[in-house]
C-alpha cells in the first residue's frame, strides 16, 4: 500500500514550454522582490538563459513550483523556460508539492510552516491514520490523537510534524497561539497589539520563535493575575497539552512491552552494573507516577480522599499488568 501523502500515481517529463503559457493560481506564498531580482542576476550572469532549477507545472499546464523563477523569465523576455511536467496531480496535491519544494529549501518563514500544517499536512496525516485503520494497522492503543504507521509501528502525530515539516508539534503550536491571538477580536487590546507584532517577526524565514512565545506567555499571565479569563486559545493550548501526554504516556507503554523492554533485559545481563540501572529506571518512572497521582488529585475538590481510591486503582492495575506479561495468571 502507498504509505506516503500523495496517493495518485505521477508521471513527469522535462521539457520547454511557452512562458506565457503557464498559469498560475493562488500560492502559499506572496512574491518577494528581492528573491525575484536574485534570480534575474543568476540568468543575466549564466547567459544562454540557462536556469539551475526547472519549474514544475502540472499537464494543464498550471504551476505547481517556482513562481519567482517564472517571474524572473518573464521580465528578462524570455519566450520558452525548462519545466518539468508531473501528469496525474489532483487539485489536492498541489499545495502539500508547492509546500515540500519550499520545505526542501528551507524558504518558508514560521508563520507559512503553520499554515501548511494546519490547512494541509495535518488533515492529510489524518487521512491517512484512517486508512491504516480500516486496513485494520494498529495505529496506537486508545491514543486520542491521529497517527501513521512506520513498519507497522505507531508514529505518533508529534514524529508526521517533524518528518514532514521539520519542526515539533510544540513548535508548530506556539505559532498558531500567536496567530490566534493576533485574529483574535476578543483578546486583550495590549495583547493583541504584541502578538500582531509577534506575527511580523515570524513571517520572515528563519525567525526565533520562542522568544515571541514567552512574550506572550508573559503577558497572559500578567492578564491572569489581574482576573482576566484564559483566552479561548490558551483552553485549545491546555487540550494539546493534556492530549500530548496522553499520547506520549501511551507511546512509551508499548515500548517498554515491546522491543525496548527486550533490549534493557538483554542488557541489563551484559553490561557491568546493569541491573542497578534497571532499578534506577524504575525509581525515575515512579517518581514520575507519583506526579501523575499528585496531578489528577488535585483535580478533586479533596486531594486527601481522592488518593486512597486512585492509589487502589494503581496498586491493582499494577498487579494486574505484571502478573500478565510475566505469565503468572495461572
Amino acid at each position: 500500500m502507498n504509505d506516503g501523502i500523495i496517493q495518485t500515481p505521477i508521471q513527469q517529463d522535462w521539457k520547454l514550454v511557452r512562458v506565457a503559457d503557464v498559469i498560475v493560481k493562488e500560492r502559499l506564498r506572496d512574491y518577494d522582490e528581492d528573491h525575484i531580482n536574485r534570480i534575474r542576476r543568476s540568468f543575466r550572469e549564466l547567459g544562454g538563459q540557462l536556469q539551475l532549477q526547472p519549474i514544475v507545472l502540472d499537464e494543464r499546464m498550471i504551476l505547481i513550483d517556482g513562481a519567482h523563477r517564472l517571474d524572473a523569465a518573464s521580465r528578462e523576455g524570455w519566450e520558452f523556460i525548462s519545466a518539468l511536467i508531473w501528469t496525474g496531480v489532483t487539485e489536492e496535491d498541489r499545495p502539500i508539492l508547492e509546500a515540500e519544494a519550499n520545505i526542501v529549501r528551507k524558504d518558508f518563514s514560521p508563520v507559512e510552516l503553520e499554515r501548511i500544517w494546519k490547512e494541509h499536512y495535518e488533515p492529510a496525516a489524518k487521512v491517512r491514520a484512517e486508512r491504516h485503520k480500516q486496513a485494520g494497522l494498529k495505529v496506537g492503543a486508545e491514543a486520542p490523537v491521529h497517527g501513521n504507521t512506520v513498519d507497522g509501528k505507531a508514529q505518533s502525530i508529534v514524529m508526521v510534524a517533524r518528518e514532514t515539516i521539520g519542526k515539533d508539534i510544540d513548535w508548530l503550536n506556539k505559532v498558531t497561539d500567536v496567530r490566534a491571538l493576533a485574529e483574535s477580536t476578543t483578546a486583550p487590546v495590549e495583547l493583541k497589539a504584541v502578538a500582531e507584532r509577534g506575527i511580523e517577526k515570524l513571517s520572515k524565514p528563519g525567525a526565533k520563535v520562542d522568544p515571541v512565545h514567552k512574550e506572550l506567555l508573559r503577558l497572559q499571565d500578567a492578564f491572569s493575575k489581574k482576573g482576566q479569563a484564559p483566552t479561548e486559545r490558551r483552553a485549545e493550548a491546555l487540550e494539546r497539552t493534556l492530549d500530548k501526554q496522553v499520547t506520549e504516556s501511551t507511546l512509551l507503554a508499548e515500548k517498554y512491552s515491546g522491543e525496548l523492554g527486550s533490549d534493557l533485559v538483554e542488557a541489563a545481563g551484559v553490561v557491568p552494573a546493569g541491573g542497578e540501572s534497571v532499578r534506577a529506571i524504575r525509581v525515575a518512572l515512579t517518581h514520575a507516577l507519583a506526579g501523575a497521582i499528585i496531578v489528577e488529585c488535585r483535580t478533586s475538590e479533596n486531594p486527601a480522599s481522592a488518593l486512597r481510591p486512585i492509589g487502589q486503582e494503581v496498586v491493582d492495575l499494577l498487579n494486574m499488568l505484571t502478573t500478565k506479561q510475566l505469565g503468572l495468571e495461572a
